[in-house]
């Protein structure tokens, strides 16, 4: 039974998290960068750690921040390091003191660039054909974790994530973008956690999942009204290759009985909703 979680990442998505699994009644442990961020975790009941991937380990302790029952690895591959090398290695590096310290269930938080350009439907048997560096070092590392028998770990892939202040209206404002017809695949941060949840709930390991909301608006409709509502300047569309790849979330739905606070992203949209940062 999951008591203990230690959450690698405590930002964007991880810092709200931890909040809700220590709502439900977990313990929680969580890593930050920096000495002067721990406050941060502290106060919000987290037992707070340093840990920088260097991708080398630097932490204050690594081995009582992995004294858990699971692992959440909630790292992306940095934008500042454009090698598929660097992030792989974190990832290897901290695996590793995981599996020293004997623990044994882990969720990675992947992304759905490890299908890369990839048309049509897009589900979990899908072949893996990423272009981009971070998408390569994600698939590497999903691969490390499925064929590690001494993990039991689900992967789950989230598509373009919104929510707090990642307002998708700032995201094309006043550029010239092509392929307006293109539909978008995006989930909504709270959809995000509520899945992470379910999973533990429901002791769903050895699986993969893809994350999307369940409707795909164009690239037009969407950006058009996400930047109205923010009063910023709307992208400029003009013809170009349209893209129809559609994230599917059939297997998400079916496995953990899931209902998506956010299936609509254009009706998230329309309500205007003020999120907490």
């Amino acid at each position: 039974m999951i008591k203990r979680i230690s959450i690698v990442g405590c930002g964007w998505l991880g810092m709200p998290l931890a909040k809700s699994l220590l709502e439900q009644g977990y313990h929680v442990l969580g890593s930050k960068r920096h000495n002067e961020e721990l406050a941060e975790l502290s106060a919000a009941g987290i037992e707070a750690y340093r840990l920088e991937l260097n991708p080398q380990l630097d932490s204050n302790n690594i081995d009582a921040l992995l004294n858990s029952d699971l692992l959440i690895i909630n790292i992306p591959p940095g934008r500042k390091t454009n090698t598929a090398e660097f992030h792989i290695a974190q990832i290897s590096n901290l695996l590793a003191a995981a599996k020293r310290q004997g623990l044994k269930k882990v969720l990675f938080v992947s992304s759905t660039s490890v299908y890369g350009p990839m048309q049509g439907v897009v589900d979990e048997s899908s072949p893996r054909l990423p272009e981009a560096t971070s998408g390569k070092a994600l698939k590497q590392i999903e691969d490390e974790l499925i064929n590690d028998a001494d993990f039991d770990a689900s992967i789950l892939r989230f598509s373009g994530l919104v929510g707090g202040q990642r307002k998708p209206g700032r995201f094309l404002s006043g550029k010239t973008v092509s392929g307006p017809s293109s539909p978008i695949n995006i989930i909504h941060r709270s959809d995000c956690i509520e899945i992470i949840s379910q999973i533990i709930k429901r002791d769903c390991w050895g699986e993969t999942f893809n994350a999307s909301a369940d409707l795909h608006p164009t690239k037009q409709t969407f950006y058009q009204l996400a930047a109205e509502q923010l009063g910023l300047a709307a992208p400029k569309f003009v013809d170009g290759t349209a893209s129809n790849k559609v994230i599917a979330n059939n297997k998400l739905k079916a496995s953990l009985n899931f209902q998506f606070t956010y299936p609509d992203p254009m009706a998230w949209l329309q309500d205007n909703i003020e999120e907490a940062e």
